[in-house]
């Protein structure tokens, strides 16, 4: 049973709450949580996945804010256990994410449907980053920013997973980006390090020891964090501040803090009208502020802002002098397009996107110069090749976000064979091998899973060592 410190109580029932709200709050706190997922639409056609839940006995219900989300009614059959380790996730076909977390993206885009440089403040582990992907089509920049180095990995791998092509990865604390990037972004989503009162159905511990001296403390943090961010945006952008929590010091007292720093630069985008329903949860301020029993999900605030238009800026220019990466080369660009007709890959919409360092080629989103030498970068855009004396050799990353423009030189894998790949075993396919030689992208339901190479009757596996699974690794039929 989950225990929730008499003090929270006594603390909540003091912001709003009545006592009727107060017991139908504790009781849904005792409720599992829904399961959920977001369709990854960069790569995946969303009625299709549906289908093929559907056709495996499963009922999705729609989350009304989300337009690939899904929750999954586990009273009509239950999920299996460790959803993570099915085929289908691996290759990026769904994010397993929490409802109410799809929020604040879908606030961003309401407010600003077409940002070209989008700033993910506290990114991991990528649910957001990824949403964010699928709803710009991999075009524009996205810098996914992460403090913690432990974190930061997983962003990267469910990046990665979900081939998103526009992320450039940072590794720095929020609060540089103001003055590092003055007026650089045209959206930012700060999905703000809080308490985590709102995440009790899925941590039972999350209020047992609840302490009104750690809100206050960890809502200072935010105001410095709410501040940077608004620095960073451009004139005319949105910014989104966003936690899973629930009390007004770190909720609404953030937000009054930032109007009352800038009180002529920012409004509020209202988000009365974001969802059908989200008048449920409206504040009068035009923030959502969701406790789990009103939508039957993690608690969760929202709130939404726009500054002011202005006529002239000055944004400096980046020194280049450090940036270990040049513009391709028009021979190696030639050589690469020769090589990449093995797949039958066509390179003119990205030649201008391509970059080189020594021996390796880069595929970098637009707008990646305008921030050389202003913040350091960690993980940039997508490795696609390396050369060696033979020739090219693909990197994995080029297949998964790429591999769908490739027209030759692909091998589609059955089930057995595709958690065999996984495994990190090599292939013996029963059917027939075309007389192929090198490289081989290999498909599993007709999307990209990863790199091969034939050696004879052979496929050679070239999935990267950290990507190999253990043996509890499951197939796609569940």
């Amino acid at each position: 049973m989950t225990k929730i410190s008499d003090k929270f109580i006594q603390h909540i029932s003091q912001q709003g709450l009545d006592t009727n709200d107060v017991e139908t709050f504790v009781s849904f706190c005792q409720k599992p949580l829904r399961r959920s997922i977001r369709v990854n639409s960069l790569h995946f056609d969303k009625e299709q996945l549906q289908t093929e839940w559907l056709n495996q006995g499963y009922k999705l219900d729609s989350v009304p804010w989300a337009k690939d989300g899904f929750w999954i009614d586990e009273e009509h059959k239950a999920l299996p256990s460790g959803l993570g380790n099915h085929t289908a996730h691996q290759q990026g076909q769904y994010y397993i994410q929490e409802a109410s977390s799809m929020l604040p993206v879908t606030a961003l885009f309401a407010a600003n449907p077409s940002p070209n440089m989008v700033l993910d403040m506290a990114a991991a582990p990528g649910s957001k980053t990824t949403q964010i992907a699928a709803m710009m089509g991999s075009s524009g920049l996205i810098v996914a920013n992460e403090l913690s180095s432990s974190r930061l990995k997983g962003l990267y791998s469910n990046v990665q997973r979900c081939g998103v092509s526009n992320v450039c990865l940072t590794h720095a604390d929020g609060r540089v980006f103001g003055k590092k990037t003055p007026e650089q972004f045209d959206a930012i989503l700060l999905d703000a390090p809080c308490g985590g009162e709102g995440t009790v159905r899925k941590d039972p511990d999350a209020l047992v020891d609840w302490s009104l001296d750690s809100v206050i403390a960890m809502s200072e943090l935010q105001k410095e964090l709410i501040v940077s961010a608004f620095d960073a945006l451009k004139p005319g952008g949105t910014l989104v501040y966003s936690t899973c929590t629930l009390s007004r010091e770190e909720n609404q007292n953030v937000c009054q803090h930032l109007l009352k720093i800038f009180p002529e630069q920012v409004s509020i985008f209202r988000l009365n009208n974001l969802f059908e329903g989200a008048n449920q949860a409206v504040t009068k301020e035009g923030y959502l502020h969701i406790f789990p029993h009103i939508f039957d999900s993690e608690g969760f605030f929202v709130a939404c802002f726009q500054k002011a238009k202005a006529e002239n800026t000055n944004v400096s220019l980046a020194n280049q002098s450090k940036f270990p990466f040049n513009p391709i080369s028009n021979k190696e660009l030639s050589n690469f397009t020769n090589y990449c007709k093995h797949f039958d890959w066509d390179l003119e919409s990205l030649k201008s996107n391509l970059w080189q360092r020594k021996n390796e080629i880069w595929y970098f989103p637009s707008g990646i110069e305008k921030l050389i030498g202003k913040i350091k970068m960690d993980r940039m855009g997508v490795k696609l090749s390396e050369s060696h004396k033979k020739g090219y050799r693909l990197d994995h990353q080029a297949a998964i976000a790429f591999g769908g423009k490739f027209k030759a030189s692909s091998f589609e894998l059955n089930n057995e064979e595709t958690r065999e790949y996984y495994l990190g075993k090599d292939l013996f396919p029963e059917q027939h091998l075309d007389p192929l030689s090198g490289e081989i992208l290999l498909l599993a339901n007709g999307k990209p899973i990863g790199l091969g190479k034939r050696v004879s009757n052979r496929i050679k596996n070239s999935l990267p060592r950290d990507l190999v699974r253990d043996g509890s690794f499951t197939n796609l039929d569940y």
